[in-house]
């Protein structure tokens, strides 16, 4: 039987998203305010991103006919220059992966913001002990 070493077996990677699962309900459990922080960072994050969806909305087939529109007026010179800068990509392709791409930037900006503002109660040092201490217990 050939192996193939970059793959995991099916029950070793099953094995692993146990014991990931097991890791995260032990660090909820032994560190103290975690999970408040999670549901704090959850319940921003989807306002971050409701933001963001009324703010980067996707335009409908009535702004991309407008874009046309107004491209088609623009002098031969100025309109190559702007296709030039998308690729010639046809606006409406254009337009729906430039909104999505301000959405994610948004969302992103929002998020880092957030999380600098309100630090996570587990350190990384932290994590780290109560990881082998978590190692540890499994293997007994």
């Amino acid at each position: 039987m050939v192996t193939n070493p970059g793959k995991q077996p099916p029950l070793a990677k099953h094995r692993r998203d146990d014991l990931d699962e097991a890791r995260e309900a032990y660090l909820l459990e032994h560190t103290p305010g975690l999970e408040e922080h999670d549901a704090a960072q959850h319940r921003a994050f989807l306002l971050i991103e409701e933001d963001a969806l009324a703010r980067h909305p996707d335009p409908t087939p009535g702004d991309i006919a407008a874009a046309e529109a107004a491209e088609a007026a623009l002098p031969s010179r100025k309109r190559t220059e702007i296709q030039l800068r998308r690729s010639f990509e046809t606006l409406a392709v254009h337009l729906p992966k430039d909104a999505r791409r301000k959405r994610k930037s948004f969302i992103q900006r929002g998020q880092r913001a957030w999380n600098r503002a309100n630090p996570t109660p587990l350190t990384s040092e932290q994590e780290r002990t109560l990881t082998a201490t978590f190692m540890k217990a499994d293997e007994l």
